[in-house]
């Protein structure tokens, strides 16, 4: 049984020296738990010595959970990397593996293996054979290779010099990404930048700063790290997409899966002490390209709320868009693309910004989608963000085949739409009133979002507006200091001028109860259909008009989505009904939806 595995390997190893095509058997396999991405470790046998410190690369761990490797089974490293961790500890990250023979069909552990410790010392072993790629694994003869001497790896960094240097001189240790760990200080990675996003700032209670996020690739797998204030000024410029990198000193933290789909279980912060060094051209045909990790079409309703990668053909895109983002006070620009897979199924993508602008919608192309945004808006959408990357007819084998399935006659295919086409309507989640109470929405820990058909039956007209800050994105209540000055407490100023807030208090029914909702500025003026500051001046110059218009829409139906939340106000526990969005009825839309209705009533 000797025969089936490389004698001597591990000890090789464990040396510094790299075996091609070394082959292993298999002691026992150990799920690791750490973060939204599982990771399984291998105690790998050369039947001399055993490893307990070898990982399987992620993309490698459907072969553990279909018992392709199992215990015992023999399996041949095609393609693998050795890091030094902390305490001089060897860890082998399994990138690519070729199954020889299952555990069953071995039967037992080959040879009499014991336990090395001595990882990153000398091990008196003799040479091992190493099997070639084509060799036969049994009854064959076949040259052997022996390994010389180990001698250190040493790897030329920025223009032939040695491996960056801590400041006390220690020699940093490249790494492979995939083995990286808020455990692990003095450490190196060798990476391809393969997504660059654009500089965002922030301004809020606490200060005011800005941000970028990049992400890098080598051989094992990718990660993501972001850039805080000084850094950003510091790395910007120097990184480039497509371009190689050392980089060290980075924090490591917890991914966070909201903005981040990485296969790394952490993400990294560039500090103060960071190290970004490019690499020589001759080092850089080694790493890999842009890695995706496609999500089909009928499967995003999976992942709301999470990033992931898309690829589509192009069906069809709607005209550039100017439109206000409320939340940030800014006009944007906005482009709905419509693409579809092999499933059949459709779904809409948002460009955003220069983004949607420069996009070219001629033809029905293949574009692939790095790190977009799943909604349930209109039942599933797309969005992109800053980090987001959209590559059209890329070279990679899912685009080669989706071109072939269009041309071939999926372009005359019924799709089946993801998102709802609704001109403005809001279709998603439909709910009644009476719903409201009798399902206790915005009981949990998180509000409820729901859509109805409701009309107006009475507006408040008491404190329906009030005094704001006139500042360009301040909204604060001004004081009046009775002298023609009004003072905004946030922004710290006085001023002569101030602009008009509107908070519209409705009561709203269908035909299973009656509400109180809230309206804030741009659904109140949607549904009156006057700017707040003209409301205002109205009120001040001509009351009776003012107490007209509020009545005139009374009886009037919409379609709106409500955010419910309960809310304590004096220790008493109420919910809160807030207009998230508000548009005309549009009886098409309306009509389809009752059809629905009809539909699953059949169906009890």
């Amino acid at each position: 049984m000797a025969e089936l595995v490389t004698g001597g390997v591990i000890a090789a190893i464990l040396n510094g020296d790299k075996p091609d095509g070394p082959v292993v058997q298999v002691l026992a396999t150990k799920r690791i738990d750490s973060g939204p991405t599982k990771r399984i470790r291998l105690n790998l046998s050369d039947g001399e010595y055993s490893l307990a410190t070898a990982m399987l690369s992620t993309e490698l761990n459907h072969l553990v959970n279909n018992g392709d490797i199992d215990t015992n089974a023999v399996i041949r490293l095609k393609e693998y990397q050795v890091s030094l961790l902390q305490k001089a500890r060897r860890v082998v990250v399994c990138l690519a593996v070729e199954v020889l023979k299952k555990g069953e069909e071995v039967g037992c552990v080959i040879g009499n293996p014991v336990t090395s410790n001595n990882i990153g010392k000398e091990v008196s072993k003799p040479p091992p054979k190493v099997l070639s790629a084509n060799q036969p694994l049994m009854n064959g003869q076949s040259d052997s290779k022996s390994f010389e001497s180990p001698k250190p790896l040493k790897i030329t960094f920025n223009g032939g010099a040695s491996t960056p240097q801590t400041p006390g001189g220690t020699p940093m240790r490249v790494v492979p990404i995939m083995s990286l760990t808020p455990y692990q200080n003095k450490w190196s990675i060798k990476a391809r930048v393969i997504q660059k996003g654009s500089i965002k700032e922030w301004k809020n209670a606490k200060g005011e700063g800005k941000l970028f996020s990049f992400t890098v690739l080598d051989e094992s797998g990718d990660i993501r790290a972001t850039c805080f204030k000084e850094e950003v000024d510091k790395f910007y410029d120097l990184l480039e997409p497509g371009k190689a990198y050392y980089i060290s000193n980075a924090q490591l933290k917890p991914a966070n899966r909201q903005y981040n789909n990485t296969t790394h279980d952490y993400e990294m912060t560039m500090r103060r002490e960071s190290m970004v060094v490019p690499c020589e051209d001759s080092e850089e045909a080694e790493l890999p390209k842009v890695s995706y990790n496609f999500v089909p079409i009928p499967n995003l309703t999976r992942h709301v709320s999470q990033m992931v990668d898309v690829i589509g053909v192009l069906k069809s895109a709607d005209d550039v868009a100017s439109v206000m983002i409320r939340s940030q006070n800014r006009e944007t620009l906005r482009r709905n693309l419509h693409i579809v897979d092999k499933s059949g199924s459709e779904v809409q993508l948002t460009l955003w910004g220069a983004e949607a602008e420069k996009f070219e919608a001629r033809g029905n192309p293949v574009v692939a989608f790095k790190s977009v945004r799943v909604s349930d808006y209109g039942g599933c959408s797309l969005s992109t963000v800053s980090s987001s990357m959209v590559l059209r007819d890329p070279d990679v084998p899912e685009a080669f085949e989706l071109k072939q399935w269009y041309e071939s006659g999926g372009c005359n295919q019924e799709t089946q739409a993801m998102t709802q086409a609704t001109g403005g309507a809001m279709v998603s989640n439909w709910k009644s009133l009476g719903d409201i109470k009798s399902d206790n929405m915005g009981g949990g820990p998180k509000p409820d979002y729901i859509t109805c058909k409701c009309t107006v039956l009475y507006v408040k007209g008491e404190n329906i507006l009030y005094k704001a800050c006139p500042e360009e994105g301040c909204n604060k209540k001004v004081v009046d200091l009775q002298n023609g000055q009004y003072r905004c407490e946030k922004c710290n100023k006085s001023s002569p001028n101030f602009k008009y807030r509107m908070i519209l208090q409705m009561n709203v029914g269908d035909d299973t109860d009656t509400t109180w909702i809230t309206c804030f500025q741009e659904q109140g003026e949607m549904i009156l259909g006057m700017k707040a500051n003209e409301l205002g001046e109205l009120r001040d110059e001509n009351e009776p008009k003012f107490t007209a218009l509020l009545k005139s829409i009374n009886f009037s139906s919409y379609f709106i989505k409500l955010r419910v939340k309960m809310e304590n106000y004096n220790d008493e526990e109420r919910r809160k009904a807030t207009v998230m969005n508000v548009s005309p009825v549009t009886h098409v839309d309306y009509a389809r939806k009752l059809i629905g209705d009809i539909e699953k009533l059949a169906l009890l």
